[in-house]
């Protein structure tokens, strides 16, 4: 059901698993409803909720946005990361949460900056150096995804963007059984909290100049 009421036009039986992420995306897009609203998008991602939520919600951290909406957008990622951790088979979220909606202009202009990255990552990505079972690299995604969404959810400009980015590439990663994007998506998420730890480290070296 749409944000207005109106039925979607997506076919919600339908598996997420047998098409790509950018599809159901678009299709979801195509909808004749003014709104999309976070329970229309958990009904379109279907099964796959978890690592699509991941890389839907970092993604949004990818494009240029107003002010504070990363951390708007980081709090969802903190709740499906520990959901995650703790092993739910579905994701879960307050009622107030899954009415909140956006149009469906915004929507679409989002999803035509971030499709082109989105797919380029999907071609390249396909099961391969898989060797740790996957109930593990499940709980170490899930970890470092939430300190990568702690890292999100702070209001200081130009430092959102990589652990974004090493969400989506981790999150790709485990849909796909991809070693290699999991990797990436490891040493991106090792230089996020570099610079993040960086950055707090100048932070109180100055306050302890002015301070001190």
């Amino acid at each position: 059901m749409n944000a207005d009421g109106t039925s979607p036009d997506w076919d919600p039986s339908e598996s997420g698993d047998t098409r790509r992420l950018s599809s159901v995306l678009v299709q979801l897009g195509e909808t004749t409803a003014e709104r999309i609203s976070l329970d229309d998008i958990l009904s379109a991602l279907s099964e796959r909720s978890f690592g699509a939520l991941m890389i839907l919600f970092a993604a949004l951290n990818l494009v240029p946005l107003l002010p504070g909406t990363s951390t708007i957008f980081g709090i969802p990622l903190v709740l499906v990361s520990i959901q995650m951790l703790i092993g739910r088979e579905e994701p879960w979220f307050p009622e107030f949460m899954r009415r909140k909606s956006i149009s469906v202009e915004n929507y679409r202009t989002f999803l035509e900056k971030f499709k082109p990255l989105l797919m380029r990552f999907e071609k390249l990505a396909r099961p391969r150096y898989w060797i740790v079972p996957q109930v593990l690299i499940e709980r170490v995604v899930s970890i470092v995804v939430l300190l990568m969404s702690l890292i999100v959810i702070l209001p200081v400009p130009l430092i959102n963007q990589m652990p974004a980015l090493a969400i989506v590439l981790l999150a790709i990663g485990l849909g796909e059984r991809d070693g290699v994007w999991l990797g990436t998506g490891l040493l991106a998420a090792a230089l996020a909290a570099g610079i993040a730890i960086g950055l707090a480290a100048s932070v109180g070296l100055a306050a302890l100049h002015i301070f001190g």
